[in-house]
C-alpha cells in the first residue's frame, strides 16, 4: 500500500476508533464518580490537575462558554474541590487549583477507572498490548503535527 493510501486509512481508523476509546474511558470514569460529580465537573478537575488554571482555558478545552464554566467552578469551589487564588504577576487573573479533597477525589476516580479498563484489556494478548502501546507512543510523539 502506498504512503498516501496508508495515511488515508490511518485517518479513517483514528476517526472511527478514538471516539469509541474515549467513550469507554468516560464510561469507566462515570462508574467511579458515583453521584459526587458530573462528567463535565470531573473534566474541570482533570484540566486543573494538568495545569490548566484559568476559566477561559478550561471553557475552551471543554467547549463551553465562560459563563457556564464560571458557574461550574463556583459549584466546585463551594463543594471544597477547587480553590481560587490570585495570579501573583497579574492580580486581575484568577488561578484555579485543586484542594486536597479535590485531588483525592480526582485521583480516586482516575485510579478506579484505570483499574476497570486494565481488567478489560487483560483479555488482549501480550503481542496485541505491545502493538497498541507502540502505536500510541508513535501517535503521542506526532500529535504536534495533528494539532497544526
Amino acid at each position: 500500500m502506498s504512503k498516501k493510501k496508508n495515511s488515508s486509512y490511518l485517518v479513517e481508523l483514528m476517526m472511527d476508533v478514538m471516539p469509541k476509546a474515549l467513550q469507554s474511558i468516560r464510561e469507566e470514569m462515570r462508574k467511579g464518580r458515583g453521584d459526587r460529580l458530573t462528567v463535565p465537573q470531573f473534566r474541570v478537575l482533570a484540566a486543573i490537575n494538568r495545569g490548566v488554571c484559568h476559566n477561559k482555558e478550561i471553557g475552551d478545552l471543554l467547549g463551553v462558554s465562560e459563563a457556564a464554566i464560571s458557574r461550574m467552578i463556583d459549584i466546585l469551589v463551594k463543594d471544597g474541590l477547587i480553590k481560587k487564588g490570585t495570579n501573583k504577576i497579574d492580580r486581575r487573573q484568577t488561578v484555579l487549583t485543586l484542594t486536597i479533597e479535590g485531588q483525592k477525589l480526582y485521583n480516586f476516580i482516575r485510579a478506579d477507572a484505570s483499574k476497570r479498563l486494565k481488567n478489560k484489556l487483560d483479555a488482549l494478548s501480550n503481542e496485541d498490548v505491545e502493538s497498541v502501546i507502540q502505536g500510541l507512543i508513535i501517535l503521542q510523539k506526532n500529535l504536534a503535527i495533528l494539532n497544526e
